[in-house]
């Protein structure tokens, strides 16, 4: 919630500087208004631009110096310099979402834009064998011994089913929505979407050990007892989820038999935390219920009438609904430039914008880009050469990862701790055994950090394995004296040429 109203309050600055800078193309704070004037958000796209326009531009990094680039958040001065740009590079995806807002409150004094995800062909963060993940809501991992019972008072309140809320087109928007994502037919996806939330109930009510069912034409209520929970787990033997199940005391009430509930909570003390985070939500749970029996309930696949607090207003279920669902999408990888075939291609991207803005020095921009793809071009070759002579082809983080372009690129498995674009910074201890013990397995010589990390899990690995700890640069940043040492993307990518030719060999 933090980071949203954070975007919010920044567009609302944009406005405000907008109101205070005039009409005025270039504001005499924008620098040399003889130079064109680029502004950037990280390392990469800043050193690609400047590799292009050498001296004849200005050229403006966003993200200082030894900043961390997922946990950036831009201030007023930095929307005022985007303002006054002729040129905005940036790379697009979930960290970058604050930008369109920026955008959008400059109407038509914004500048033009390159995104570096529409340079070159996305793929998905990956989540491979033995990687820290997101798990299911975002509620915290679940532990199996800390899943505690839970009476039906836990689960209080007057509700109302969502379904009614599929059927009459509230949620048509949405429901096209993941229609495209899964590659079906709306009519195709407003189905799943009735079969999976189906209920006989409108409405049910829950007070002490008391519910009460109401369907279009009657009112129903029994009391119950509570059988305990059971927890489903995936393939892996991990907890997904836990339902918490009850009987009717009286049958013939006409009440389902069987409950089983689902929230998402495991009343462990332990997740108190997270469910102070999550309190903003809106009220609600998944129910199943019937007359058979609880496993036949449990171990349905797909069928889970979900509920909302009654006094929920359909925007809020609205909005609910849809960010309940996008916390499992597969998020785009945005470290594009990592793979230098991929930074080629955002060079070739670059020229024709700096040329069209400024073309008195077109040539000497063609000029400069011609040269810098030939280096990206032996950087590549280097890379290659390593591969393809190399033992192994398998490398190792104990750290994130954000090679999965540079994997994908020259071949290479990989074993790391969390997806690129994690927040994470500590790996549970089942995560770091396993990076361990593939360390042993496969004589890995060396586990890799990345820039700017604290190296704490890489550290625990080789201090039981004895393999050697090393830096692998993603470019996303570079440390102050880097940068006023001249740290070039090419500079640091070469680092990590010797750095990849120890761990493959």
């Amino acid at each position: 919630m933090k980071k949203y109203i954070s975007i919010l309050l920044m567009a609302v600055l944009a406005l405000v500087c907008l109101s205070a800078c005039g009409t005025s193309d270039k504001p005499a704070d924008a620098g040399d208004s003889e130079k064109l004037s680029v502004v950037t958000t990280i390392f990469p796209q800043y050193d690609f631009t400047r590799q292009i326009v050498g001296d004849k531009a200005d050229i403006t990094m966003l993200l200082k110096p030894g900043a961390e680039s997922h946990s950036y958040e831009p201030t007023p001065q930095d929307i005022k310099t985007i303002q006054n740009c002729d040129l905005f590079i940036y790379t697009g995806g979930e960290n970058d979402v604050w930008v369109d807002d920026i955008l959008n409150s400059m109407g038509d004094q914004k500048p033009d834009i390159l995104r570096l995800i529409d340079c070159v062909p996305t793929v998905n963060e990956e989540i491979v064998e033995g990687m820290e993940h997101e798990h299911d809501h975002d509620h915290g991992e679940i532990v199996e011994s800390e899943i505690k019972d839970r009476p039906l008072s836990d689960f209080a309140g007057d509700f109302q089913s969502v379904l009614p809320y599929f059927e009459d087109g509230t949620l048509d928007e949405y429901i096209t929505e993941e229609a495209e994502e899964h590659e079906k037919s709306f009519a195709e996806m407003k189905q799943e979407f009735l079969e999976k939330r189906k209920s006989d109930y409108n409405t049910l009510s829950i007070k002490h050990n008391t519910v009460s069912f109401q369907t279009s034409s009657e009112t129903v209520s029994a009391e119950y007892e509570y059988l305990g929970f059971q927890p489903v787990k995936d393939d892996d033997g991990d907890v997904t989820s836990v339902w918490y199940t009850f009987q009717s005391k009286d049958p013939a009430s006409g009440v389902p038999v069987y409950l089983a509930f689902n929230d998402h909570g495991t009343g462990a003390d332990v997740h108190e935390e997270e469910h102070e985070e999550h309190e903003e939500e809106i009220a609600h749970f998944h129910l199943r219920y019937g007359n058979e029996n609880i496993d036949a309930l449990i171990d349905e696949e797909n069928w889970a009438p979900t509920f909302y607090a009654a006094n929920a207003p359909s925007e809020e279920i609205k909005e609910a609904v849809a960010g309940h669902s996008h916390e499992h999408e597969e998020e785009t990888d945005e470290h594009v430039w990592t793979s230098p075939k991929n930074a080629i291609e955002i060079v070739n991207k670059i020229p024709a914008l700096v040329c069209d803005k400024d073309q008195k020095n077109a040539d000497a921009y063609e000029a400069n880009s011609a040269d810098y793809k030939e280096k990206l071009e032996q950087l590549d070759a280097s890379f290659r050469e390593i591969v393809d002579s190399a033992k192994r082809k398998t490398i190792l983080f104990g750290d994130r990862f954000p090679f999965r372009y540079f994997a994908d690129e020259y071949g290479l498995n990989y074993y790391a701790a969390f997806t690129g674009c994690s927040t994470e910074t500590e790996a549970s201890a089942a995560t770091v055994a396993f990076l361990t013990d593939k360390v042993k397995e496969e004589q890995i010589p060396v586990v890799f950090t990345i820039e700017l990390s604290n190296g704490k899990i890489a550290d625990s690995i080789c201090e039981a394995t004895g393999a050697k700890k090393m830096t692998l640069y993603s470019c996303h940043n570079v440390t102050k004296d880097q940068m006023e040492d001249g740290a070039t993307y090419l500079s640091i990518m070469t680092e990590n040429v010797d750095s990849l030719r120890a761990a493959l060999n």
